[in-house]
């Protein structure tokens, strides 16, 4: 297909689902660390409808609950919009398009030659404010290409059910898709790399309004 159907699909995919993206990978940034700030607060973790809890535990620990808490709460709106199968349905191809837009917008802008090979890892702060926007949007595009789209493809999994039930796959697609896997640093990059994911339709958004409607500041 030609760079402009590449364009194209880009850009009829990004306008009408930026919004949800933006909130999926904000969301997505919040849940990163709510075992952590759960066990700094001395909140209980909440358990699953179908997991059994065991009796309180001792020494001042807190054993699990099923009242919901603010990570729960994020939890739902990440995983379904508070809209049950429906929504987990829209948030599920929206992340399948999702990496449709990160794959075609990576085709769109990759680099023919050393120079903008370097653009396209540099960020201009003074070269005014639509270069930044741009480099905002495709610098850091390029920076977390690889890892975004692995957290998307984790989470379509999920949502369309490709893993066995109870199979140790579920297990480290989790852990991918939490950051888990490796520890603090891991989950420190999937969550800066979720907020760099929320900011991309923003200034998509931005560059593309700016591009159409010569009136805007």
């Amino acid at each position: 297909m030609q760079r402009n159907t590449i364009y194209k699909l880009h850009l009829w995919l990004s306008v009408p689902l930026g919004v949800l993206i933006t909130l999926i990978c904000l969301s997505g940034a919040i849940l990163v660390f709510k075992s952590e700030i759960r066990s700094a607060l001395g909140m209980p973790a909440v358990a699953s409808p179908h997991t059994t809890i065991q009796a309180p535990a001792t020494h001042g620990k807190h054993a699990p609950t099923r009242q919901r808490d603010f990570f729960s709460h994020v939890t739902r709106f990440h995983t379904s919009l508070f809209l049950g199968p429906v929504g987990r349905t829209i948030v599920t191809y929206t992340t399948v398009a999702f990496v449709v837009i990160l794959l075609s917008g990576i085709y769109i802008c990759w680099p023919r030659d050393a120079r903008q090979w370097r653009q396209r890892l540099t960020i201009a702060t003074g070269k005014g404010r639509r270069r930044l926007f741009y480099d905002l949007h495709v610098s850091l595009g390029f920076y977390v290409i690889i890892w975004l789209t692995l957290l998307a493809l984790t989470g379509t999994a999920f949502g369309l059910h490709l893993l066995p039930k109870g199979s140790e796959a579920i297990k480290v697609f989790h852990e991918i898709h939490v950051g888990k896997w490796g520890g603090i640093v891991t989950k420190v990059i999937t969550c800066a790399v979720s907020l760099v994911g929320a900011s991309l339709p923003l200034t998509g958004y931005w560059l593309y309004f700016k591009k159409h409607r010569r009136n805007l500041p």
